[in-house]
């Protein structure tokens, strides 16, 4: 396993941002740009200027793409946003990029509020004030549409990146609940069989696992879901491309973000588990309490130290 930075972007790149992460232990990162960036020549610059400076690059992902309402809603412009995505993929493939990240309209109410979580300010959401917002869009979108409209991305989006050598990471919806009209399919395990299933079981359709995420859903039985279990099945069959390790303060309804070692998930079963299916890729912090550096050291920390321990 590799200790890596998501949310990465080309105007954090600085010698000393460098360097900061090459103290922290960072091997490999996540770069993230809109898609009017993402010219042929400056995602090569962006590999080079991240290779040379000492790190891998895991994955290049575009921030207004990546679950664009156009394809996740079957919106009338969908074709061409799809378009532009599989061009963004072939050029990951032709730069040796093997990875990036996709979501089906994740969002929406991310967060309701705000609170303390060991003296750091951090995200809180409860279902309530989630449901009592009013709807996005003129339209509602049940589960039938949601899942009709990614067969019809996978259809065409996947054979792209099967022959571009391109990885795509599945993230699930955070929060993992409907609202405001819209239906978040990928809000249980279930959900990601049955993506796995549509894709035939390749691994060119993946998963981003974001512990965090899988920490908010309620599971069958309101308690959560078991994430170890999860882990174990798509890690075993190679599903599993990158790894969010953030812990919560409770499954839904209401939840907060906390430090990794005072959430109610057991992150060093979770790490062993990773270890125990050979998972060789990437785990990161994904995003932690507070808006310091000293939070993101604390965690890099945390997430180095188990990796050598379980290794």
């Amino acid at each position: 396993m590799k200790l890596g930075i998501s949310h990465q972007r080309p105007a954090d790149f600085s010698d000393a941002r460098f360097r900061y992460l090459r103290t922290m232990g960072v091997e490999t990162m996540e770069v993230r740009l809109e898609s009017e960036e993402a010219t042929f020549e400056h995602l090569r610059d962006i590999r080079d200027r991240v290779t040379s400076a000492g790190f891998e690059l895991h994955e290049i992902m575009l921030d207004d793409l990546y679950s664009a309402a156009a394809f996740t809603l079957g919106l009338p412009e969908r074709d061409p946003v799809i378009d532009r995505l599989c061009a963004f993929i072939r050029d990951l493939g032709q730069l040796g990029i093997r990875y990036t990240t996709y979501a089906w309209h994740t969002g929406g109410a991310y967060q309701t509020g705000t609170t303390v979580s060991r003296g750091a300010e951090t995200r809180l959401f409860r279902n309530a004030d989630a449901q009592a917002l009013p709807a996005a869009f003129a339209s509602t979108y049940d589960d039938d549409a949601m899942w009709a409209n990614y067969r019809y991305f996978m259809d065409r989006v996947l054979p792209v990146a099967q022959e571009a050598g391109v990885h795509l990471q599945l993230h699930p919806n955070d929060p993992p609940v409907n609202h405001q009209g819209v239906a978040r399919i990928f809000r249980s395990t279930d959900a990601f069989r049955e993506a796995m299933d549509i894709a035939g079981g390749d691994t060119h359709a993946g998963i981003l696992f974001c512990v965090g995420t899988w920490s908010e859903m309620p599971g069958a039985n309101g308690r959560g879901e078991d994430i170890v279990a999860a882990i174990r099945e798509f890690g075993a069959s190679g599903h599993i491309h990158q790894v969010h390790f953030r812990n919560t303060s409770a499954p839904l309804p209401d939840f907060h973000e906390t430090f990794p070692d005072n959430g109610y998930v057991d992150l060093v079963a979770v790490m062993r588990a990773l270890a125990e299916v050979g998972f060789d890729g990437i785990v990161v912090p994904d995003h932690v309490p507070g808006d310091g550096r000293v939070e993101e050291a604390y965690t890099f920390g945390y997430i180095r130290a188990l990796i050598q321990a379980v290794g």
